[in-house]
């Protein structure tokens, strides 16, 4: 793992324990883990990060978090397991008390703290301001992520409370691509005051391998510079990391990524 000045490798690592929430959101910090909670019925709407167990904390400590995913009446949550979990192994532990792996692959945690290396592109990358760009960049995020249809028309009926909430907490700016009038490619900034955390990439499976995330990430980078904490953060799997490093982002460590469908298992 390579090593980053104190605290950009932690935000790095888990930055949902650092970044601003907004109104519509709940975080539960302890120094055992870090649970946030955010609208939608996505598994990764209720995310599980900064994990640090004792050695025979385990099992209680998974029974406390399910029970608090019961109680908001959650069915799943995404569980990030990174280099600085404890104890050594958690992650097999964590298959064992019955979570699954999202995927076969890990994540590389990904730092950028010098300007991207972005070529010109004819691609107009906009931050969010109006409904109608919210909207737009929603659909992009469907489309290019290919959600089933109950999930897409979610994030419909709640674009306009995102939209307001983004609006009233300043807790992140969302981004949008478009060739002409056309939105191709979007994504997500929180905000902390280390940096920029950036999720929710997508790209309409027509415009890839076109710049259009690439000039998206020179925006966001602008907007960190612009706010005084010029650094963003990702995390990015085996398709996404090669490219992110070309223009700049350096690969400090590996999160693997877990489902939990379980809820208020109860404590003998």
């Amino acid at each position: 793992m390579t090593s980053l000045p104190d605290p950009l490798m932690p935000f790095a690592e888990d930055p949902g324990a650092f970044v601003a929430i907004g109104p519509d959101e709940e975080r539960i910090l302890s120094d055992r883990y870090c649970v946030t909670f955010s609208p939608g019925g996505h598994f990764w709407s209720m995310s599980v990060e900064r994990l640090r167990f004792g050695p025979d904390e385990v099992e209680a400590g998974v029974a406390e978090i399910r029970d608090l995913m019961a109680a908001r009446g959650r069915k799943a949550a995404a569980w990030r397991v990174g280099p600085s979990t404890t104890p050594q192994g958690l992650h097999d532990l964590l298959l064992a008390l019955g979570m699954e792996s999202e995927s076969d692959e890990s994540s590389a945690i990904l730092v950028l703290t010098e300007p991207p290396r972005v070529a010109p592109s004819p691609f107009d990358v906009r931050i969010v301001s109006t409904y109608e760009e919210h909207l737009a960049a929603i659909e992009v995020g469907s489309q290019a992520f290919e959600f089933p249809d109950a999930d897409a028309l979610d994030e419909r009926r709640r674009a306009r409370a995102t939209f307001e909430s983004e609006r009233a907490g300043g807790h992140c700016v969302r981004l949008v691509a478009l060739d002409g009038d056309r939105p191709v490619a979007t994504g997500r900034g929180w905000i902390s005051q280390f940096g920029i955390y950036l999720g929710g990439g997508a790209t309409l499976p027509s415009d890839r391998a076109r710049g259009a995330m690439s000039t998206l990430i020179g925006v966001a980078w602008e907007e960190s510079v612009r706010r005084g904490t010029p650094a963003l953060v990702t995390h990015g799997g085996r398709m996404a990391a090669p490219a992110l490093e070309r223009i700049g982002f350096r690969s400090v460590g590996l999160v693997r990524h877990l489902i939990d469908r379980s809820s208020g298992t109860s404590r003998s």
